[in-house]
């Protein structure tokens, strides 16, 4: 009996990468919008011009991605294709510019673009839900499955919270939620982003560092625990209650322990060499590590209003740092897989080097190692930045996350135009007419 095609239930090849190179922008926008706003950064967190800038990298950049990664990974995990490959698309054209117009509403004091921007993604988050609810439904697939289901839940909670926000600032319930914002960042943060991207984890980091670990009990307590930690820790924050938030905040914990716990077993029994994917997820680790002692010294110790929020400003950075490495990280593997499978489906096997087709054939070493250093440069940066209130440093931290994202596409979109370009120009691809002969397969 012939064996399943794992990407038989995938859908076409430029629906995810559609998302992943709009997020490619959103990381440049970011960026940009970090050394803009620096000052403003180190002196006023609070601030809808720092918001902007949070819902730059928090929408336009790591939840473009992630909506994208998904799309892909859903339908392989579940074995079950999405329910509609057109509503998949029209996620994708309804949420960026959606993603786009919340920050810029922010950025220029319009409430009505921040209204429009909220309309629209989260109709495109409602689509979403729908669409992957077919794959997500599939019984038996384990703990990275289950986790995704939660996540997206909380995605959908997170939208409605920002909508209802968006057309409802200043009055009604609201004026009685005074960490409505820190709520909100964190319900974002943790139960939608981290939550998706500790489920996916537990997939990928096996496949990409060909690790077999003899049991993977961590990652199962890493899902439920942060699955299971978020929403208490959004509620406990939201009213506030301290039990609420040492309750959410110890299950959240303990629950990115146990992923860190994973990722050092994956790490130990790998059975490839160090390579550049270690250097993403260590340093995105690295970030988790800082935002997780930020997070319990905001909470629990006796300083001040300002330090306080210093600190809470400090360890959200950090978590968008330890989601941006990471997606950073996997995005040089995850879009090479896609494009490989697309340039076989056209009859190109093998690369210029004669040799058969590999991912290296797709994207260049050395830019891909620029793109790292850049990225982990600008990320110590920013969190140097923030702690120290330095605006030129945070300016700077900025300067190099937008080069690393112009790096990161100039890259991953060149590497298989490239490859196609050199395929249709080879003289045994031609029938002497100056068309592509065909190709058997």
């Amino acid at each position: 009996m012939m064996a399943m095609n794992p990407t038989a239930n995938v859908p076409p090849a430029w629906l995810p990468l559609g998302f992943m190179a709009a997020a490619g922008v959103g990381l440049v926008g970011f960026g940009v919008a970090a050394a803009t706003t620096a000052p403003t950064v180190v002196t006023f967190p609070r601030s809808d011009e720092v918001i902007a800038t949070v819902h730059l990298a928090v929408l336009a950049f790591l939840s473009t991605a992630v909506l994208g990664a998904l799309h892909q990974f859903g339908p392989v995990v579940g074995a079950r294709p999405l329910r509609s490959v057109p509503v998949g698309a029209l996620t994708g054209v309804l949420f960026v510019p959606g993603a786009w117009a919340i920050p810029i509403g922010f950025a220029t004091g319009h409430v009505g673009v921040i209204q429009t921007g909220g309309v629209l993604a989260t109709a495109a988050v409602v689509l979403a839900a729908w669409n992957l609810s077919r794959p997500l439904s599939a019984p038996d697939k384990g703990a990275p499955i289950v986790g995704l289901r939660m996540a997206v839940i909380y995605l959908v909670a997170t939208a409605a919270f920002g909508v209802t926000y968006a057309f409802d600032r200043s009055n009604f319930w609201f004026e009685l939620l005074s960490h409505r914002v820190l709520a909100h960042a964190h319900l974002g943060l943790i139960g939608w982003l981290g939550l998706a991207y500790v489920s996916v984890a537990e997939k990928l980091w096996p496949m990409f560092l060909l690790a077999h670990r003899p049991h993977v009990r961590a990652g199962v307590r890493a899902v439920w625990s942060v699955g299971l930690g978020a929403p208490v820790l959004t509620v406990g924050l939201l009213w506030p209650s301290e039990l609420l938030s040492i309750v959410g905040g110890a299950l959240v914990l303990a629950g990115l322990v146990s992923h860190l716990t994973s990722l050092a077993q994956v790490i130990h029994h790998r059975r490839r060499g160090l390579e550049l994917l270690h250097g993403y997820v260590l340093g995105a680790a690295a970030c988790l590590v800082v935002a997780m002692v930020l997070g319990v010294v905001a909470g629990l110790a006796p300083v001040g209003v300002e330090v306080r929020t210093r600190l809470t400003a400090a360890e959200v950075v950090a978590l968008i740092l330890w989601l941006a490495l990471a997606v950073l990280g996997h995005s040089h593997k995850i879009v090479p897989f896609i494009s490989w499978n697309r340039l076989r489906d056209r009859g190109i096997r093998t690369g210029r080097d004669g040799k058969p087709l590999l991912f290296a054939h797709l994207v260049d070493k050395r830019a891909s190692q620029v793109t790292f250093g850049l990225a982990l440069l600008g990320a110590a940066a920013a969190l140097g930045g923030v702690l120290g209130s330095t605006t030129v440093i945070v300016r700077g931290a900025g300067a190099l996350l937008a080069l690393a994202g112009l790096v990161a596409i100039a890259n991953l979109v060149s590497g298989p135009l490239l490859m196609i370009r050199w395929h249709d120009r080879r003289p045994d691809q031609s029938d002497g007419s100056g068309r592509p002969a065909e190709v058997s397969s």
